[in-house]
């Protein structure tokens, strides 16, 4: 679906309004920031933090309990 219509003049009600509706979605967000040329780089962060290689391989070790765990336990 293409737009059709004049673009609200930055600053406006309509463009405020316009622009608080798209920071509200990812989705939308991540098309302006693509239409207006940035590309690889987003807004939609999960926290700004990666999980290290060594924190992927041990997840279960650090946060689930193995039978081996139970079985010592009783």
């Amino acid at each position: 679906m293409a737009f059709k219509g004049r673009t609200p003049d930055k600053g406006s009600k309509q463009w405020v309004k316009n622009e608080k509706i798209i920071n509200s979605n990812p989705f939308l967000r991540s098309m302006r920031e693509k239409s207006e040329g940035f590309s690889g780089t987003s807004t939609t962060s999960t926290g700004g933090w990666t999980p290290s290689q060594a924190y992927k391989d041990n997840f279960d070790a650090i946060f689930r309990k193995d039978k081996k765990d139970d079985d010592n336990n009783d």
